[in-house]
């Protein structure tokens, strides 16, 4: 196995995604493009008075571009999110990767479920121009399956219905816990990721199921999943828990 690689990234710019999450836009200090699978996720080591405190983030971008983006979540008093979110273009911070095992593999599936809470949905991001191609292939189909609080908690909604509309195998549907739905647009929903799970029909053979995000969801979702006969060899889990 290779050693994980360790590195210095600057910061290019940054912007806010929704009034709680900042999209960073890093580049490598020496220049070099950052070689990863989409799924993975990078690793921040931010100095601190007590030692290196370690926050791990998904990479949002895709392979090959010469920005690496990353979503982070704001913590009120949180070491990481009040460092990272004040940090200026030009300034570095050490990091390693990339790793995680939340990728896209090769196998005959015909569905699959892609479900991510808050930040949890950046690997996906990262992952649509690869479920692109497998749509290409004929019997495929993913869904996209994204919860949050309210309509200005969605991250990255614009991408994923774009994808949705430009491939007719794809599907995106969010999930609003507490907001009001009496104006409900065709992809919403109201409650948790989860219950969508109950009128999925899973098929135990030709389905796949990713979970990231909030550890309680993903416990809750993968107890579920397995209620309904999906084997755990086909959901694929990566537990996101915000910076602090």
């Amino acid at each position: 196995m290779a050693a994980v690689e360790k590195f210095n990234l600057v910061l290019r710019a940054s912007k806010n995604l929704t009034p709680n999450v900042k999209q960073c836009f890093f580049v490598r200090e020496e220049g070099k493009l950052l070689d990863f699978i989409p799924g993975q996720f990078v690793t921040l080591m931010l100095p601190s008075a007590d030692g290196v405190k370690r926050r791990s983030y998904s990479i949002a971008s895709v392979p090959g571009e010469q920005n690496l983006e990353v979503a982070i979540s704001y913590v009120k008093g949180g070491y990481a999110s009040e460092l990272l979110f004040n940090l200026q273009p030009g300034q570095s911070v050490p990091a390693m990767g990339p790793v995680g095992k939340l990728i896209l593999q090769e196998e005959p599936v015909k569905r699959i479920f892609l479900v991510g809470t808050g930040t949890g949905v950046a690997p996906y991001r990262a992952m649509l121009p690869m479920l692109a191609q497998k749509l290409q292939q004929g019997d495929f189909q993913v869904i996209l399956l994204q919860g949050v609080q309210y309509r200005k908690d969605l991250l990255y909604g614009d991408d994923f219905l774009a994808f949705a509309d430009t491939h007719p195998n794809a599907q995106f549907f969010a999930h609003y816990s507490r907001e009001d739905l009496s104006d409900a647009r065709s992809y919403e929903c109201k409650g948790y990721v989860q219950q969508h799970f109950s009128g999925l029909s899973l098929h135990p053979e030709h389905d796949v199921v990713y979970l990231c995000g909030n550890p309680n969801m993903i416990d809750a979702a993968f107890e579920l999943l397995q209620a309904q006969g999906l084997p755990s060899k086909n959901i694929r889990r990566e537990k996101y828990i915000s910076s602090n």
